[in-house]
């Protein structure tokens, strides 16, 4: 029998246990199995380490602590993932050592080949349950498989977790579980107006050359133009790409529903629901549903209205002949009127729904007090149902508005005019509905709202 004066203690957290022998009483020694079953008595019953009990009692090792026990660990686990073997990432200009853009290197499109392998789903791995020294198991985490990739042209047929292109074409994939394979409408050479003058295409486009002045082009969703592009007029439902920039004279267009990127602008108007990056934007009129960058040796804004609603961050602004140039951040006044409009016509639509409500109610009484309604009521009671789903549809297509339009004015409450290089006299600085005119050449400038005006903070560069 193990010596009264003997203990087991466990830790608080139960992730060990230790063991004070005492000598035997009798002078003889322990037997392993005997002091086994003291640490079992005592509560201790896994993660023990018999090779320790085992010299503890060969060595008499007595009065003192001993770790007889750990916790065991549990194999941990892993979600399922996919492994994409394309970029993921959303396309941006390459930066050359010097410090400017290299927008020639961009590609708005990648290009797979059928039969090409596209992703591999790498299984969830459920791990096992570790315990502590008095048996408890830990709790286990359940890891849940992803769901399986759609879309069209990909198939895993007889390879579940492997997928590939069934055709050739540009790859899309949406961050989550659609993967498709869409086709891309290609011009080898260059577009005016004898040789694809309109162009309309549901998808993207690519033009390998020059788009000349007079053209237009009409891309469902991104475009990418190698060479020069004139006063040609661009819509495109996502990114714009323009490697070498746009002359617009004037007359030249960009409208994009998502990104443009771009090496220079020149006598151009662009609105752009994304962002807009170049390396010079001259005399043009541009706005952005985001932010506006000028990055690369020159980073320049000169001449013409630059609006974008985050924020723009350029290297100069303006130029030493002080030509006119207006630069806006944050919201326009336009677009208050809009959010003030939309609000109240939400109020008013919320507004008759409650009527309606109120009378499907009035009605829904009677027939509880009554048992039944009149053929008259009945009619009135549907009409009523009829009335509630419309206007109940059209006040949430307006809430939609409404929530987009107060997303925006939120983000837009911390725009700034970020200037890291030379502004010169003849720019205006607006943020909001208020405006700056810069009287002298200054440089190193930040401007923003606050309380109600124009705040300007030099730059410690």
């Amino acid at each position: 029998m193990v010596n009264a004066k003997s203990y087991v203690r466990i830790t608080e957290d139960n992730t060990e246990a230790w063991l004070y022998l005492c000598a035997p009483e009798d002078g003889s020694s322990y037997e392993k199995s005997e002091v086994m079953r003291y640490l079992q008595v005592n509560k201790v019953v896994a993660g023990i380490n018999e090779s320790h009990i085992a010299a503890m009692c060969k060595k008499k090792i007595y009065e003192r602590e001993v770790k007889v026990a750990t916790s065991e660990k549990g194999l941990p686990g892993r979600e399922g993932y996919y492994e994409f073997m394309f970029n993921t990432e959303k396309p941006k200009p390459e930066i050359r050592n010097d410090g400017s853009v290299d927008y020639r290197s961009m590609s708005l499109v990648q290009n797979v080949d059928e039969g090409e392998l596209l992703a591999v789903y790498h299984p969830a791995v459920q791990g096992t349950s570790g315990r502590d020294v008095t048996g408890k198991f830990e709790k286990l985490n359940i890891f849940k498989e992803l769901k399986p990739l759609t879309g069209k042209g990909i198939s895993n047929e007889g390879t579940p977790n492997e997928y590939y292109a069934t055709k050739s074409g540009k790859i899309e994939y949406d961050g989550d579980v659609h993967l498709s394979i869409e086709e891309v409408y290609e011009v080898r050479g260059g577009c005016d107006l004898t040789n694809n003058a309109l162009i309309e295409f549901n998808g993207d486009v690519i033009i390998y050359g020059n788009v000349e002045a007079g053209v237009v082009i009409n891309a469902g969703k991104s475009l990418t133009v190698e060479g020069v592009v004139e006063s040609a007029t661009i819509t495109a439902g996502g990114m714009v790409c323009l490697k070498r920039g746009m002359q617009g004279a004037g007359k030249g267009s960009i409208t994009s529903g998502g990104d443009v990127f771009t090496e220079f602008l020149e006598y151009t108007r662009v609105n752009a629901s994304g962002s807009i990056q170049a390396n010079v934007i001259l005399n043009s009129n541009v706005e952005a549903g985001e932010s506006i960058t000028l990055t690369g040796k020159k980073g320049l804004i000169a001449g013409g209205s630059v609006h974008a609603m985050n924020g723009i961050n350029c290297i100069n602004m303006g130029n030493q002949s002080e030509i006119k140039t207006r630069v806006h951040v944050g919201v326009m006044p336009e677009m208050m009127e809009q959010r003030i409009a939309v609000n109240e016509e939400y109020a008013k639509m919320h507004e008759a729904l409650d009527d309606i409500v109120a009378g499907m109610a009035k009605i829904l009484r009677v027939r509880q007090q009554t048992g039944e309604l009149s053929d008259q009521l009945q009619s009135r009671l549907n009409e009523l149902r009829v009335q509630k789903d419309e206007v109940y549809a059209k006040c949430m297509e307006v809430k939609k508005r409404v929530d987009k339009l107060e997303n925006m004015v939120l983000q837009a409450r911390d725009a700034k005019i970020k200037v890291t290089g030379n502004i010169y006299k003849g720019v205006t600085i607006c943020v909001d509905d208020h405006e700056m005119n810069i009287n002298r050449d200054t440089s190193f400038m930040e401007y923003k709202a606050q309380n109600g005006i124009i705040v300007a903070t030099v730059i410690v560069m």
